[in-house]
């Protein structure tokens, strides 16, 4: 089976808890992938051992559109709307999504794919499938229909824009969603790499398939840090793309300080320079600066983490059995903010909320050995474990063609 994998250009977006990884293993068993994306996440992509077809657009807009200033906008309405463009604006912008359409189509005919694998912000993916006729699979998120209980300005203008790029390429828009915002919805197979306790009480379609995830094998602990069963270790990132926020850093590491813990700070490479320098100077004696750490000598040993919420951070620590707490800043980080409070795995607060003393008490009622959220988040390790993870993942993969 030949499989075409696409993502924006963005190292968060190979993940969703298991994507690429399950492209490794679907090459493992046999089959011939080939991954489109920007040329940002080639490097990583080929050392995946997967060949990589280079877009110069993907539909997703990166850097994001500039930040809004009030003063643009004349009334509440008007500033809602600019709101509203300016989401869109960074996944569903009608000449971006046009211009990949174009260049995913002649990559479509050229190694004419069995099926396409698409992560859920790449609307071209779903737009091509369909004119490929080839089943589309969406990894990563859930199928799952949101049903606003007033008119919302934001799933009109939306829909507008979709309705303009179907209607451009003469496709029926099978492979979208009819109510709530067009997100991108397979008819055949959503892979969420959670668990229904992860999405309690929310209302997801059939066709999504929970696999879970499993940890990966242990690597002893970080040599170059000091013993994690001296001072617990609390691993303190913002992710890579959203990270520019040295309050966030300092109230992290200031709260661990206080009980006793170890502060190890992921920084992705955002803050540098003097920026890193005055950083640095804010932050306690104690606390361990670094651009990235190794998870899997790091994460089992982590008594806590804060974070961004990021998908792939928020589901190794899951699967590491981790508790956290999230402090979203944008994108999908919210709704993995919303799934650590569901599942009890930790706390989630607002980042214009965050003070040291904040982020102490959280992390007080969440350190103890015996605390809910801790064993709540190695309940739902095990429970993902028991789903199978990305083998799984693939087994659905293969059962579609």
């Amino acid at each position: 089976m030949r499989i075409l994998c696409v993502s924006a250009p963005l190292p968060g977006h190979l993940d969703w808890g298991g994507y690429l990884s399950t492209a490794v293993e679907l090459q493992r068993r046999g089959h011939e992938l080939c991954w489109a994306s920007g040329s940002a996440v080639e490097s990583q992509i080929q050392r995946a051992g997967i060949a990589f077809q280079k877009l110069t657009e993907s539909g997703w807009r990166w850097p994001p559109p500039p930040p809004l200033v009030a003063s643009q906008a004349e009334s509440p309405e008007a500033w809602q709307q600019l709101r509203v463009q300016r989401a869109l604006d960074q996944w569903l912008d009608e000449e971006r999504v046009g211009a990949a359409i174009i260049e995913l189509q002649h990559i479509a005919e050229s190694w004419q794919p069995d099926l396409v694998i698409s992560e859920m912000f790449i609307a071209a993916a779903g737009i091509v499938a369909e004119m490929a006729q080839r089943p589309l699979v969406i990894a990563g998120w859930p199928a799952q229909l949101i049903e606003p209980s007033r008119p919302d300005p934001a799933i009109a203008l939306a829909r507008q824009r979709l309705d303009r790029l179907l209607a451009r390429h003469a496709v029926n828009g099978h492979n979208w969603s009819k109510v709530g915002a067009p997100a991108l919805l397979s008819p055949l197979l959503h892979l969420s790499y959670w668990s229904q306790s992860w999405f309690d009480g929310q209302k997801l379609l059939e066709q999504t398939r929970h696999v879970g995830g499993i940890a990966p094998s242990h690597q002893p602990p970080d040599p170059t840090l000091p013993n994690h069963e001296d001072r617990p270790w609390v691993l303190i990132t913002l992710g890579t793309s959203f990270g520019n926020d040295p309050n966030f850093f300092v109230a992290a590491s200031h709260a661990a300080q206080r009980l006793g813990c170890l502060p190890i700070l992921a920084l992705g490479n955002q803050i540098t320079g003097e920026a890193l320098a005055a950083l640095q100077s804010k932050l306690p004696t104690t606390a361990i600066v670094r651009n990235y750490v190794n998870f899997q000598s790091v994460l089992p040993y982590c008594a806590t983490a804060i974070h961004h919420g990021g998908a792939g951070t928020t589901h190794a620590l899951v699967t590491s059995g981790v508790p956290q707490i999230v402090v979203p800043h944008a994108a999908d980080q919210q709704r993995q903010a919303q799934g650590v409070m569901r599942s009890n795995v930790g706390l989630a607060f607002a980042p214009k909320d965050v003070t040291i003393d904040l982020l102490e008490d959280g992390l007080a009622a969440i350190l103890p050995d015996r605390s809910d959220w801790r064993i709540a988040a190695h309940h739902l390790s095990e429970e993902l474990a028991a789903l199978g993870g990305v083998a799984r993942a693939a087994d659905y993969v293969c059962e579609l063609v």
